[in-house]
């Protein structure tokens, strides 16, 4: 059996509209450019936040260590995903409508790998580092504050983590999960189709 048929031979080998084969063609076309640009545009924003805190450092000269220690390990996180970011993009500029149906596959089920560790272990790394960062960074600047102030400060500062950490991060992460599931659905089921001829 033959295991480098692209997806285009099979489609012309069946007895299938061609409207299906632009339709599945165009979703792994939206599928990567989507991947892309928001990979992209995430490396784009953490990189612009990490200037900015180095700004914050030279501008601000804290004079506390927990203050720059706090600036350090903000950064570090940021650095974190935006190297395993860069993985995952180059694994998007590696999906290609052309590829055999099962080198697509692979790649696609590597992606959703990468990407799963992604949303799941540097994500929870990414926020534990962050808020660890942001709590050293304010002890600087609200330790002369009112102690009214300190407990704003720091509510709002939890009640923002616990938001991101419970709401919005469950919801990106269902939401990626289900497309990249419906593409592999997709693919699994032209796999299958092969494996019958």
């Amino acid at each position: 059996m033959e295991s480098n048929i692209d997806i285009k031979e099979l489609w012309n080998r069946q007895a299938v509209p061609a409207a299906d084969q632009s339709e599945i063609l165009n979703k792994i076309s939206r599928f990567r450019k989507s991947g892309l640009k928001s990979g992209i545009f995430l490396d784009v924003i953490l990189v612009l936040t990490i200037l900015f805190m180095i700004f914050i450092w030279i501008y601000f000269k804290p004079q506390f260590l927990s203050t720059k220690i706090g600036i350090i390990v903000g950064i570090l996180p940021m650095c974190i995903v935006v190297v395993v970011n860069r993985k995952i993009t180059s694994l998007y500029r590696s999906l290609d409508e052309k590829q055999s149906n099962i080198d697509y596959l692979n790649n696609l089920l590597m992606l959703k790998g990468k990407e799963t560790f992604m949303q799941t272990k540097v994500m929870s790394l990414y926020f534990i580092l962050l808020s660890s960062g942001i709590l050293l960074y304010m002890y600087e600047y609200t330790l002369n504050s009112s102690f009214t102030f300190r407990l704003i400060a720091y509510s709002v500062l939890f009640l923002w983590i616990a938001l991101n950490w419970f709401v919005l991060r469950p919801v990106m992460i269902k939401k990626n999960r289900r497309k990249m599931d419906c593409l592999i659905r997709q693919i699994e089921k032209i796999k299958s189709q092969v494996d019958e001829f």
